[in-house]
């Protein structure tokens, strides 16, 4: 929204058609895996921001050896309307596990040494070094990269379709 918003200050005669924007986060361990039945049943699932320090980053790749995570990002798309308040905003969010393996220390302080990752949901980057660090994912690779393509384009056939874009 604060993007749409500072468009539509810096040029108010024409204002941006259409803003989309994405962020990922990725938890641990999966909700899933949280609920009974699951095999991290009576664990809490936690948001893994971006690490602040490399302390922090092997921290979490050590606690995330040998077990999964889940990355989910959220797309959302802000377009203007003429009705109040003037824009829409819709969105999506597509979820991957990732299984790591079960990494030891010393792999994963090279990681962290490296340098990659440190600004990444989860503390790594599966489309560099830190895919070493992965052994399978269920779902969207790109969506752990970043950004959902497929997802995100089939959405916004649906919403084509639907109409939505049609006074733009």
């Amino acid at each position: 929204m604060e993007v749409y918003e500072r468009l539509i200050r810096e040029n108010e005669a024409d204002p941006a058609d259409l803003v989309i924007s994405a962020d990922t986060v990725v938890i641990f361990p999966p909700e899933k895996d949280t609920a009974e039945g699951g095999i991290a049943h009576g664990e809490h699932s936690e948001i893994l921001e971006k690490p602040p320090n490399k302390h922090e980053q092997l921290r979490l790749l050590d606690l995330m050896a040998g077990r999964s995570c889940e990355v989910v990002t959220a797309v959302c798309v802000v377009y203007p309307t003429v009705e109040h308040p003037g824009f829409k905003l819709q969105s999506i969010n597509q979820s991957t596990i990732v299984h790591f393996y079960d990494n030891e220390i010393e792999t994963i302080k090279a990681y962290v040494e490296h340098g990659e990752g440190h600004d990444r949901a989860g503390g790594f980057a599966i489309q560099g070094l830190g895919g070493l660090l992965i052994e399978k994912i269920e779902g969207d690779y790109d969506n752990c990269v970043g950004f959902p393509n497929s997802a995100f384009w089939r959405w916004m056939a649906e919403l084509d379709e639907d109409g939505t874009f049609d006074d733009i």
